[in-house]
């Protein structure tokens, strides 16, 4: 009787616990969504302050939609030094390369290639073996 009684507390306690925890693990995550709401409102903000004072609000440049063109000379420059992946963006950032980084015409690996090699293995292994022989003959 003794044994069942002090069972049945057991039982009480943990269910208590769990409780406890589930309570732990629901505030958790409402400040882990609270958090979450923060930072999106601080996105909108930065966004509207650069929509209505008409500026970039990391470098504090004035930004007009659709830009300005540059001088032609500049921008030959900067899209060459785009091109070799040097520095030439508006955040002192650099630019990684782009487009196609091969020659045209050339091809891609000379010799046997891994694939090559690894078909080559496979062969071997699957060709039949010739007959030898047994030792004892």
């Amino acid at each position: 009787m003794q044994n069942a009684r002090a069972e049945l507390e057991t039982t009480r306690a943990n269910a208590g616990q769990a409780k406890i925890q589930a309570r732990k693990d629901e505030k958790a995550l409402n400040d882990k969504i609270r958090s979450i709401a923060r930072e999106e409102a601080e996105l909108d903000e930065r966004t509207r302050y650069a929509k209505e004072t008409g500026k970039d609000p990391q470098t504090g440049k004035p930004s007009v939609k659709g830009g300005q063109k540059p001088d032609p000379a500049f921008a030959k420059v900067s899209a060459e030094l785009r091109k070799t992946g040097g520095m030439m963006s508006s955040r002192k950032k650099p630019i990684q390369p782009q487009g196609k980084k091969k020659e045209k015409g050339k091809k891609g690996y000379q010799g046997v290639t891994p694939v090559d090699r690894i078909k080559g293995q496979l062969a071997r292994k699957r060709a039949p073996k010739p007959d030898i022989g047994s030792r004892f003959d």
